[in-house]
């Protein structure tokens, strides 16, 4: 009898206990105390550029976006004494905005040309990769549905970009303490944020900083395992007017917490 996979929703809560660590929303009062307390030290999270995470703080702290942004942190215990090793940024985009930053016209054009093929990883099985493979298709699946139909009216168009606009999350920081670095907490910390932002949302969109998909292979890699597809540039042919640089795209976020073989791909230290 094959074993039922185990989804990351599952998955999660024993890994936060195994490696001794947890994972919680912050309010703007909160984030501010630890900001207060110096646990939200910017350059301790991010050296090369500790002012995208300093904007983001101060908008979070101060709502600038009317509850649509979110910070999760990820603390570890020591000797009753809480410390902060990992965050993530991440807001709902309205569809206005992604009305915006869509180019409708392109994206059937990508998708006629688009070949859905998982990078050269050779930490995990085969199985694994078939299964990332299918839910890394689904990322542009769910673009072709949006566009299939034999009807080109207005009315059809106009329900197809509200498809298409509608239930993004935008996730615009993962950051590790650099003494936590290599032992996969990224992995949890993006896990998590997908799970609490799928609740409401359906897609998710993040650019891959720190030199861009070529340069920063392992934040690329821990996207692909994911389910996460890097598109073109829109000079390119890719579907994003600007900002479009190194864009990563998850067409269907609970596909990919249900589906992929997290216990493998993301291998979390137990």
């Amino acid at each position: 009898m094959m074993e039922t996979p185990q989804t990351l929703s599952r998955f999660l809560p024993a890994a936060l206990q195994s490696n001794g660590i947890s994972c919680r929303d912050e309010t703007p009062a909160s984030a501010q105390d630890l900001q207060t307390r110096g646990q939200l030290n910017a350059k301790d999270f991010i050296e090369v550029s500790p002012d995208i995470e300093n904007t983001l703080m101060e908008a979070f702290i101060e709502d600038d976006y009317d509850g649509k942004l979110h910070l999760m942190t990820l603390s570890m215990t020591n000797d009753e004494v809480e410390e902060i090793i990992g965050l993530s940024f991440w807001r709902e985009v309205p569809a206005d905005e992604m009305n915006d930053w869509f180019d409708v016209e392109r994206i059937s054009k990508m998708i006629t040309k688009s070949t859905i093929e998982h990078e050269n990883d050779n930490e995990i099985s085969n199985h694994a990769k078939c299964r990332m493979k299918l839910v890394r298709s689904s990322s542009i699946k769910w673009i072709q549905n949006a566009l299939a139909s034999t009807n080109e009216s207005k009315t059809d168009t106009k329900a197809k970009i509200q498809e298409l606009t509608h239930s993004w999350v935008k996730v615009e920081l993962i950051a590790i303490k650099q003494p936590y670095r290599a032992h996969h907490l990224g992995n949890i910390l993006l896990g998590c944020t997908l799970v609490k932002a799928q609740e409401h949302n359906q897609h998710a969109i993040l650019h891959v900083a720190g030199g861009g998909a070529s340069k920063n292979i392992p934040a690329a890699k821990l996207y692909g395992r994911f389910g996460f597809v890097n598109v073109p540039r829109h000079n390119e042919g890719g579907p994003f007017s600007k900002p479009d640089k190194d864009l990563f795209v998850l067409g269907n976020i609970g596909k990919a917490l249900d589906d992929l073989p997290f216990e493998e791909t993301l291998q979390v230290i137990k």
